[in-house]
């Protein structure tokens, strides 16, 4: 889902406070603490949504939920659904740790392989994306059993393909494109 602009307005303030307050770190964490909540419980996306439920309640949800959070984030958080904007919070959370990264120059990097990987190989891995982004590397694992074998790098918008599937349908193209004829 993208990040609408107005989700990135709020971040970029929130951000800016955040920054004023010597508090990035901890509303970082409370934003992907609150975008993980979210993701994880589809009644709460539904609530925080819902026209019917009034902002005050939905307030009262997240303050329950987040009790431990800083102050900045629970206020923003009152904020957002104050202004009946309670369906953007994942959105801004989200846009938050976006906006974060790209202020402390960390890129995201998603490795996608058939088996997981141990640790050695995601450290070799990360060394390897480190060298080229010495700022910083957020690493995300995903396993896809259809891969069959090799990896998929993505890094920022840079994808490395080395899969089996990839190259076996790359095969099926070329076979498929130019259809073999036996020497005359």
């Amino acid at each position: 889902m993208p990040i609408t602009a107005v989700s990135r307005r709020y971040a970029k303030s929130l951000l800016g406070l955040a920054t004023q307050q010597n508090a990035v770190d901890a509303v970082d964490a409370d934003m992907r603490t609150i975008a993980e909540t979210i993701r994880a419980n589809n009644e709460l996306e539904a609530v925080l949504g819902s026209a019917v439920i009034r902002g005050g309640r939905k307030e009262a949800v997240l303050k329950a939920l987040f009790p431990d959070a800083h102050k900045l984030s629970l206020d923003f958080l009152s904020q957002l659904t104050s202004q009946g904007r309670g369906a953007l919070v994942l959105d801004a959370a989200v846009a938050l740790i976006d906006a974060v990264r790209t202020a402390r120059g960390i890129v995201t990097a998603e490795l996608t392989t058939a088996v997981p990987l141990d640790e050695k190989r995601l450290e070799e891995i990360m060394s390897l994306i480190s060298e080229i982004h010495p700022s910083g590397v957020e690493l995300t694992q995903l396993v896809d059993p259809e891969q069959i074998g090799g990896f998929k790098l993505l890094v920022g918008d840079r994808m490395v393909d080395t899969s089996v599937r990839s190259s076996l349908q790359s095969m099926h193209r070329d076979f498929t494109n130019h259809p073999y004829e036996p020497g005359r």
